[in-house]
């Protein structure tokens, strides 16, 4: 049984960031240089630019917050606006109605999007780890997915397919428990409206925790699915037309993703510069709660694998989500990942 104290038994894989703060300034240095894009320091004025988000301003989106603020998206000559989602709002329609340059969605949804012949691309993976957690009371002695057998689930609407994914292979067929689509609400947490309640962990789970419940927590890739969240995302377009303008947002992201996993208390009050009525505090947490998703311990932040890709695909194709063909290729690029970290090996 894990409880939260270790985050939710994800804390002590964080490991230090892998290029420090003096090295990403080698990183943009040089590989502004080597795309012969010149110095994004000499630029006149700055070009405006929009990011969608999922889902309204929150801590998990800080490392955006920390590279606005602290000027890493000025230094490569570009000025950024948001766009909010929330629930019911597709992410990826702002980008290709051309309202949005860039969007952060879930990889399940910009690889359903390609499949619906949007034409979106993902160029990297911010939340290397699902957050979606499926917690239950810890007097409950629900502790892993074989106990969900004759229990009410909660699920939801956003990411259905990692639930069923994960009860499939651990060998639970469907006709043995229940599931519910309910809001995230203290109180039916509470009523015990759902013994068990999909969540993400960088965000309700938060919540409940500091309203003193105690959680017990259950893993999809603890059951073999592993499948990424939110990436980042630009039209073919945009990709092909000005590729300069991708990396240069790229390498301020990636920056300041960093300094966030590194400092999560700076986000909190930065929270609050777009969101005036958030909870500073409770932002904070909500980035802590971040850190090992963004920070695995492996590869570099933001970088790619195509196994995740491939399985991610496989399972939404498995609860017949997916039913066109998608070849994998179309769907990400490791072309900027590979340039921003190529410059910062020569930096060394």
């Amino acid at each position: 049984m894990r409880r939260r104290g270790s985050l939710p038994g994800r804390r002590e894989a964080v490991m230090p960031a892998r290029v420090s703060h003096l090295v990403w300034l080698g990183v943009w240095l040089v590989s502004a240089v080597a795309i012969g894009a010149g110095t994004p320091l000499a630029r006149a004025g700055k070009q405006a630019i929009t990011l969608a988000l999922h889902w309204s301003h929150q801590g998990y989106f800080g490392g955006y917050y920390v590279a606005d603020k602290q000027g890493f998206y000025a230094r490569e000559g570009l000025r950024l606006g948001f766009i909010e989602g929330g629930p019911e709002i597709d992410a990826t329609t702002p980008v290709v109605e051309g309202r949005a340059q860039f969007g952060v969605a879930p990889a399940s949804d910009v690889l359903l999007a390609r499949a619906a012949g949007k034409p979106v691309r993902a160029f990297a993976t911010i939340f290397r780890r699902c957050a979606t957690v499926y917690v239950s009371k810890a007097d409950s002695g629900i502790t892993r997915p074989a106990d969900f057998v004759g229990k009410t689930i909660r699920i939801t609407t956003v990411d259905p397919a990692t639930f069923f994914a994960m009860m499939n292979r651990a060998g639970i067929d469907r006709d043995r428990y229940r599931t519910v689509i309910i809001p995230s609400d203290i109180r039916a947490f509470a009523s015990g409206a759902a013994d068990v309640w999909a969540i993400y962990v960088n965000n309700f789970a938060v919540i409940l925790e500091q309203a003193g419940y105690k959680l017990n927590y259950i893993y999809p890739e603890d059951y073999g699915v592993h499948v990424y969240g939110d990436v980042l995302f630009a039209t073919d377009d945009l990709i092909a037309s000005n590729p300069d303008l991708v990396l240069r947002f790229l390498r301020a992201t990636l920056q300041g993703w960093e300094i966030a996993v590194e400092e999560p208390a700076l986000v909190g009050s930065l929270v609050r510069s777009y969101a005036p009525q958030a909870d500073a505090a409770l932002e904070t947490l909500k980035m802590r709660a971040t850190q090992t998703l963004v920070n695995t311990g492996e590869d570099r932040i933001g970088w790619m694998r195509e196994d995740r890709w491939a399985q991610t695909a496989e399972i939404l194709r498995e609860q017949g989500a997916l039913s066109t063909p998608v070849k994998l290729d179309d769907v990400y690029t490791l072309a900027f990942l590979q340039k921003i970290y190529g410059a910062a090996l020569e930096s060394h």
